[in-house]
């Protein structure tokens, strides 16, 4: 359930530390990349030290910038992307657990009624953690179902915990954890939450998202249409 941002011209690796299987999802703005002209590339090292292969309780960046609401004096002027490196499970489930819950005690916080959500953010200024990508987590509590959205702009749907139907303009379909599916620009979507104790963690259908809603916003062609 860890997210882990990184924006271009930053070099990464991947390493298994475990002797069990470690998968995780890409979001990639390729296509983006591609037809504006704009796409680079450079090959990294082959391999990776010994110190790198060992995996710190918390990173440098969680170290300063992961404390909720305050940004290190220090800070240095704003990079393209966010220099939190690893927006950790535990926050995020917290945070979507504490919608649900305020909701039920009568406060307003959920997106709409049952359905939580939560948006990866820059802690250095707010703003999206990619420029090019929003990323976010929706929590859709048992039984409910969302209202008809349409937006410009693309997604992409990861399934992390739970079961339900979603529908995308005209068609529905049953999805359960690990499944993935796309919302084409403009196309009406809802999902219905069907999770329950043996198929989910919390009970209810949870969604990662990641989308090019950033791209939009800056060209000012950016529109949401929700039916009641």
């Amino acid at each position: 359930g860890d997210f882990l941002p990184q924006a271009g011209w930053n070099w990464h690796a991947h390493h298994n530390a475990t002797a069990e299987p470690m998968a995780w999802i890409d979001g990639l703005d390729i296509p983006f990349q591609h037809a504006t002209e704009a796409q680079f590339f450079e090959f990294g090292r082959d391999e990776i030290s010994d110190a790198e292969r060992i995996t710190p309780e918390r990173s440098r960046s969680e170290r300063l910038w992961g404390h909720p609401g305050l940004r290190p004096v220090s800070a240095v002027p704003a990079t393209p992307g966010s220099p939190l490196l690893s927006y950790k499970w535990e926050y995020t489930n917290a945070a979507l657990n504490d919608q649900l819950l305020l909701e039920k005690e009568g406060f307003g916080g959920t997106v709409e009624p049952g359905h939580a959500a939560v948006r990866y953010s820059n802690p250095h200024d707010g703003s999206d953690v990619l420029p090019t990508i929003r990323a976010e987590l929706h929590r859709i509590a048992r039984g409910t179902e969302t209202a008809p959205v349409r937006e410009t702009g693309s997604s992409v749907y990861q399934v992390f915990d739970g079961s339900g139907t979603v529908t995308v303009g005209e068609k529905s379909w049953s999805v359960t954890r690990g499944d993935m599916f796309v919302v084409p620009s403009w196309e009406p979507f809802s999902a219905k939450s069907e999770a329950g104790a043996t198929d989910s963690d919390e009970g209810a259908l949870d969604l990662f998202r990641f989308s090019d809603a950033p791209v939009f916003e800056a060209l000012k062609l950016n529109r949401t249409q929700k039916d009641a």
